[in-house]
C-alpha cells in the first residue's frame, strides 16, 4: 500500500522485463505489459462488474480452494485496487460470443475488452530483482498422496484457509467433507534436503509450521492434537527458539523426529501416516484428519527467461546467484542486484534487510539523479471550538474481526454516540479502497474528527493519519480503537463479551476524539554527517557504502585495529578469501576518518542533530566533540567463554575461534595429528537457559562443518556432536551433505544429557547418549573443539544502552524496532544497528545488514529538513516552581531548567528530544506539565464514557 501511494514510485503490474541493454548506471529496459482490459485510473473497485459476470473459474490466489469471476480483483487488498479481465475465461472473446455484462454495468466506463498489450522502454541506472519463490509441487512425490488423497494439502494452501480473507474466511475445514479437523500432522522438508531432487533447505518451513500449529488453536479451540514431523528444527533467527519453546509447552502440539515413508487414505477420508520415531526407535502409524506438507521453495517458472533477459547467472537449483558469497545482493552483471528469495528461500527479516541493502547499492549508481522532495500536505485549518463531527469507520478485517464480532450491529451502536456524524463499515480499512472511501467520506460529511475501529495503532495508525492528512484533516484528530488484537483475537471463544468490549472501546474512542486538538509538526535542519561505532566488518561495510553515497562518515573503534573477530579467521564459509582483510584494505584506500582506541563518552541532541563526545586513549584521554545526523551501532558481539564443565581447562580442548588461530599459525603446539580424532561439540553457550545465549548463534554449525573438512584435509577424522544441524545460508545444506559423504560423523545429543569429557591431564575420550541410537557412545579424542555461541558484549553494550537509550532484550542484544519489518532501525530515531550487536549471525548476513543500514541512513539524511512528531509534553511556566524533578526523571534529557527574566528557574522541554512518554507529566508535583495528545481531559473523557450508565447487550 505504501508503494502504491508513493509519489516517486511508478507501479507496473501485469508486467515482465524482456530485455536489458547498456551498462550499470545507463540501462535501457524493455518491459512487456499485458492488457488489464480495465482502465485502472477509472476503476473505483466497486465490484459491480464481478457481480454481473456469469463466468467463474479457479481462483489462483486461493490456490484453487475458491473461485473467482472472469473479471476480478486478485484479492481484497490488491494494489492497485482496479479489477482486471482474464480473457481466457471471459465469454466476451473471439472464441465465444459478445457478453459485455461487465461493461454495461460499469458506471465509470472503465471496462475495455479491446485494450491492447503494451511495450515500454525504460531508462534506468540499476535493476533490483525481487521475484521471490514458488512452492514446490509435491504431486511428483507419490508417497505423500498429494492430489490423490483429498485431505493432504500444502502449507501455502493451509495458509489460505487460515487467512481471514481466504476462501473460508479463516475457518479450517477438510476438503473432503468440510468438517473441522481435530488432529493435524505437519510434514517438514517436502521437496527439500534431498527430496524431489532438491538438495537445499528452504529455511522458512520449520518456523512457518510452528506458527501455524499455534494459530490453529486460536481459529478452532476444539483442535485436539497437532504433530510436527521433522528432521532438524531450524529455529535459527532471533527469538525463534523461544517461539519453538512456546509451542512445545502446549499440550496439543507434539514434535516427532521422523520422515514418513508413505501416506494412505482410510475409509473415513482420514490419512494414515507410516513413520519411524527416530528418537524412540519405534515404527508408528499416525492417524490424522488433515495432513499439511511443508513444501520447499523453488524458483518461479519464469526465472530462466528473466535470467537470460538480464544476462545474470543462476545456481544449480535455479535461483539467481550472487557474484561473491559475501556480497549476496550483487549478481554476475554489474548494476543488477537481487534481494529476498530471488536468491533462494529466506525468512522475512533477512528479506527486508537484503531489500534495503540492494536499494543502497543501487543508490550508489543513481546518486546523481535527484528527485524533488514532495511538498508536505498542509491540512485545512480547523476551529478547535467547532462542534465535533466524528466519523466512525469500523473494519471487518476479513474474518479477523468480522467472524467474531457482528460489524453491522457495531455500526448501529456507534451511530448513536454523541458527536457522531457518520458511522460505517469497511471490509479492509487499510486497503486502497478503504483509504479512498475514508477520504471521500471525510469530505462528504464534513468530518472534523475520525475514529477507526480496526487493528493495532502500533502498525496502522500512520496509515490512517496519512489518509486524514490527504483529506485535508489534521492527522492528530484521529483516534483508533483496537477491536482486533484486544477483542476478536483474545476473546474469540466468548463472542458476546467480545462484542460488548468492542462497543466499550469505540465509546471511549469517540469520547476522546471529541477532545482531540490539532497538533503541528516541528521542522528541524539535518546534519549530513554519520558516526559509525565499531570497526568490524559490519561497521566498515556501512561506512564504505555511505562514503560511496557521498556522506561524510567517521568510524570509531574501541580496539587498536580494524576487522573485528572475522580478521582472526583462517578461512570462511562459503567461498574463499578473507572478507575482513579485503574490507580493511578498501577502507584504508577510501580515506574515511578513523579513531582507534576510542569510545563514546556522552551524547546529546536528537535525530539529525546529535552531538557526541568521544574519548581517545587508554592513559591520557583526549576528548573530541563531533556533530552527527545519525549514529550506527556496529560494535559486534563476544564469544561465550566455556568452563571446566565442558573440559575447557584441558590443553587439548579449544574453542572454534582458537582452532582458527591454530590453523592460521600453522599448529605451533602440535594439536593437529595425522590419523587423529577431533570431536566437535555444538551449542556450547547457545540455546541454553543457564549459560550464554538462549537462542541459536547461527554461524556455529556451518563453521564446524567447514573446520571438520579442513581437518580432514590434514589427515584428522572428525565427529560432530549436535542437537540440530542448523545449516544456515546459501549452499550450507549442500556443504553438510559433502561433509557426510567424505566421512565426517554426526552424532546427536540432548540438552539434558550433554557430552561428558573424560581424562585427567587432557581429554582422552568423549561420551554421550546418542538420541537416535538410544545408547551411550564413547569415542577417542585427540582434539575437542567447542563451538561457542555469540553473547552480548556486556562491558561496551551496557554503556551504550545508557547513553543511546536503545533497549536491550532479555538475551542482552540490542532490540530492533520491529523483528521482521525493522531489523536495523531502533526505537530511537536516528540510531541504527547492524551486525551481531543486534543478534548472532554469520558474515554474509552481517554485511547485508550493514548495507541495509547505509540505505536507511541515506534515506533519512538525504532530506534537508526533518518533521518531528508533535506528540510531546509542554510546560506551563506559571505553574512550574523549578524543582527539577522532570529533569532528573526524563530518560531522553528533554527537560531543562532555564532562568526567566525575573530570576525564577522554570522547566523547558526540547521538542526535538521529547518522546511524549508522559513520565514527566505524571511525576510533576504541581501539574505544570501537559502531555499533548494525552491530556487529562482526554483520558478522563474515556473513563467517564466507560463507566457511565450505559447498558450493552451481549451479542451471541
Amino acid at each position: 500500500m505504501d508503494v502504491g501511494r508513493h509519489p516517486n514510485i511508478e507501479l507496473l503490474t501485469l508486467a515482465q522485463l524482456t530485455g536489458l541493454k547498456g551498462r550499470a548506471g545507463d540501462f535501457k529496459a524493455t518491459v512487456h505489459l499485458e492488457s488489464r482490459r480495465v482502465i485502472a485510473d477509472r476503476c473505483t473497485g466497486c465490484g459491480d462488474c464481478a457481480v454481473a459476470c456469469p463466468q467463474s473459474t479457479r481462483n489462483e490466489w486461493d490456490l484453487g480452494l475458491g473461485s473467482r469471476k472472469a473479471i476480478y480483483r486478485p484479492y481484497p487488498q490488491a494494489v492497485p485496487s482496479a479489477y482486471l479481465i482474464d480473457i481466457d475465461t471471459c465469454l466476451n472473446s473471439p472464441d465465444h460470443f459478445v457478453c459485455e455484462r461487465c461493461r454495461k454495468v460499469c458506471k465509470v466506463e472503465a471496462v475495455e475488452h479491446d485494450m491492447k498489450e503494451e511495450i515500454r522502454e525504460l531508462e534506468v541506472g540499476a535493476v533490483i530483482v525481487a521475484t521471490g519463490f514458488d512452492e514446490f509441487h509435491p504431486h511428483v512425490m507419490k508417497s505423500y498422496g498429494y492430489g490423490v488423497w483429498q485431505n493432504v494439502m500444502t502449507s501455502l494452501e493451509f495458509e489460505r484457509l487460515l487467512n481471514a480473507s481466504g476462501p473460508t474466511q479463516g475457518e479450517i475445514i477438510r476438503p473432503s467433507d468440510r468438517k473441522e479437523p481435530r488432529n493435524l500432522v505437519f510434514i517438514q522438508c517436502v521437496g527439500a534436503r534431498g527430496e524431489g531432487g532438491r538438495p537445499n533447505c528452504s529455511r522458512y518451513c520449520c518456523m512457518n509450521a510452528v506458527k501455524d500449529a499455534l494459530l490453529i488453536k486460536q481459529h478452532q479451540p476444539d483442535v485436539e492434537s497437532c504433530t510436527i514431523l521433522y528432521t532438524d528444527i531450524r529455529a535459527f533467527g532471533k527469538g525463534f527458539d523461544g517461539f519453538v519453546a512456546r509451542a512445545e509447552a502446549e499440550d496439543y502440539i507434539h514434535f516427532l523426529r521422523g520422515r514418513p515413508s508413505k501416506l494412505m487414505e482410510l475409509d473415513n477420508d482420514d490419512i494414515e501416516i507410516f513413520v519411524e520415531d527416530t528418537e524412540e526407535r519405534k515404527q508408528l502409524r499416525l492417524q490424522s484428519d488433515l495432513v499439511v506438507l511443508s513444501c520447499a521453495g523453488v524458483p518461479p517458472p519464469f526465472s530462466p527467461e528473466l535470467a537470460k533477459a538480464l544476462r545474470i547467472d543462476t545456481n544449480d537449483i535455479g535461483f539467481f546467484t550472487a557474484r561473491y558469497p559475501d556480497r549476496p545482493v550483487e549478481t554476475s552483471r554489474s548494476g543488477v542486484f537481487i534481494c529476498g528469495s530471488a536468491g533462494g528461500p529466506q525468512v522475512i527479516p533477512d528479506c527486508v534487510a537484503q531489500a534495503s541493502a540492494a536499494a543502497a547499492q543501487a543508490s550508489i549508481l543513481v546518486k546523481e539523479h535527484k528527485l524533488p522532495e514532495p511538498e508536505p500536505v498542509v491540512p485545512e485549518p480547523i476551529d478547535p471550538a467547532a462542534e465535533p463531527r466524528i466519523g466512525v469507520f469500523i473494519c471487518h478485517c476479513g474474518a479477523n474481526i468480522g467472524r467474531v464480532i457482528k460489524i453491522a450491529e457495531l455500526v448501529e451502536e456507534a451511530a448513536k454516540l454523541p458527536g457522531v456524524a457518520y458511522a460505517g463499515e469497511e471490509l479492509f480499512a487499510c486497503a486502497d479502497s478503504g483509504q479512498n472511501s475514508l477520504k471521500d467520506l471525510i469530505s462528504e460529511h464534513k468530518l472534523n474528527r475520525v475514529v477507526v475501529a480496526a487493528c493495532t495503532p502500533r502498525t496502522h495508525e500512520p496509515v490512517f493519519r496519512k489518509a486524514c492528512l490527504e483529506a485535508g484533516l489534521n492527522p492528530y484528530l484521529l483516534e483508533m480503537a483496537n477491536i482486533r488484537d484486544q477483542c476478536s483475537w483474545v476473546h474469540h471463544k466468548t463472542r458476546g463479551e467480545a462484542w460488548g468490549k468492542a462497543v466499550d472501546l469505540i465509546r471511549m474512542a469517540v469520547a476522546r476524539a471529541a477532545k482531540l486538538q490539532p497538533l503541528q509538526v516541528t521542522e528541524v535542519a539535518v546534519n549530513k554527517q554519520v558516526l559509525v561505532l565499531g570497526g568490524g566488518i559490519a561497521g566498515l561495510q556501512a561506512a564504505l557504502d555511505l562514503h560511496a553515497l557521498d556522506f561524510e562518515v567517521k568510524v570509531v573503534e574501541a580496539a587498536g585495529e580494524l576487522g573485528g573477530q572475522v580478521r582472526q579467521l583462517h578461512g570462511v564459509f562459503p567461498g574463499e578469501g578473507q572478507p575482513a582483510t579485503d574490507l580493511v584494505k578498501r577502507f584504508e584506500q577510501s580515506g574515511i576518518p578513523l579513531l582507534l582506541n576510542t569510545h563514546l563518552e556522552n551524547i546529546t541532541g536528537y535525530v539529525g542533530n546529535f552531538e557526541v563526545t568521544l574519548a581517545t586513549g587508554n592513559g591520557s584521554v583526549e576528548r573530541t566533540t563531533l556533530p552527527a545526523g545519525a549514529i550506527i551501532v556496529a560494535i559486534g558481539s563476544q564469544l561465550f567463554q566455556p568452563g571446566a564443565n565442558w573440559g575447557y581447562d584441558k590443553p587439548n580442548v579449544v574453542t572454534g575461534a582458537e582452532l582458527e588461530d591454530i590453523l592460521r599459525a600453522g599448529d605451533p603446539d602440535g594439536l593437529l595429528k595425522e590419523g587423529g580424532q577431533a570431536v566437535f561439540v555444538q551449542c556450547v553457550g547457545s540455546r541454553s537457559q543457564t549459560e550464554g545465549y538462549s537462542g541459536c548463534s547461527r554461524y556455529c554449525c556451518p563453521t564446524s562443518v567447514k573446520q571438520s573438512l579442513t581437518l580432514l584435509e590434514k589427515g584428522m577424522h572428525s565427529t560432530v556432536l549436535y542437537r540440530d544441524m542448523r545449516m544456515v545460508g546459501q549452499g550450507a545444506e549442500e556443504y553438510y551433505r559433502q561433509a557426510r559423504s567424505q566421512g565426517v560423523l554426526f552424532l546427536r545429543y540432548d540438552e539434558e544429557k550433554p557430552p561428558v569429557m573424560q581424562g585427567k591431564k587432557k581429554v582422552d575420550a568423549v561420551t554421550l547418549f546418542e538420541t537416535l541410537l538410544q545408547r551411550e557412545v564413547k569415542m577417542n579424542a585427540d582434539l575437542v573443539v567447542l563451538a561457542t555461541g555469540m553473547v552480548n558484549p556486556e562491558e561496551h553494550s551496557e554503556a551504550l544502552r545508557t547513553l543511546l537509550k536503545v533497549p536491550r532484550g532479555s538475551d542482552g542484544f540490542f532490540m530492533e524496532l520491529h523483528p521482521e519489518l525493522g531489523p536495523v532501525e531502533t526505537c530511537i530515531d536516528g540510531v541504527f544497528l547492524c551486525g551481531t550487536i543486534q543478534g548472532p549471525k554469520d558474515i554474509t548476513d552481517s554485511l547485508t545488514q550493514a548495507s541495509a543500514v547505509a540505505g536507511k541512513v541515506a534515506e533519512l539524511l538525504s532530506r534537508d529538513q526533518l518533521y518531528l512528531e508533535p506528540v510531546i509534553c509542554e510546560v506551563d511556566p506559571e505553574r512550574c516552581r523549578g524543582c527539577g524533578e522532570c529533569v532528573q526523571i526524563c530518560e531522553y534529557h528533554a527537560p531543562g531548567l532555564v532562568e526567566r527574566p525575573d530570576g525564577q528557574l522554570v522547566a523547558e522541554i526540547n521538542r526535538a528530544l521529547c518522546k511524549g512518554c508522559g513520565t514527566c507529566a505524571v511525576w510533576c508535583p504541581t501539574n505544570a506539565i501537559r502531555a499533548c495528545h494525552f491530556t487529562d481531559d482526554q483520558i478522563n473523557s474515556m473513563i467517564t464514557a466507560l463507566f457511565e450508565d450505559y447498558h450493552v447487550t451481549k451479542k451471541e
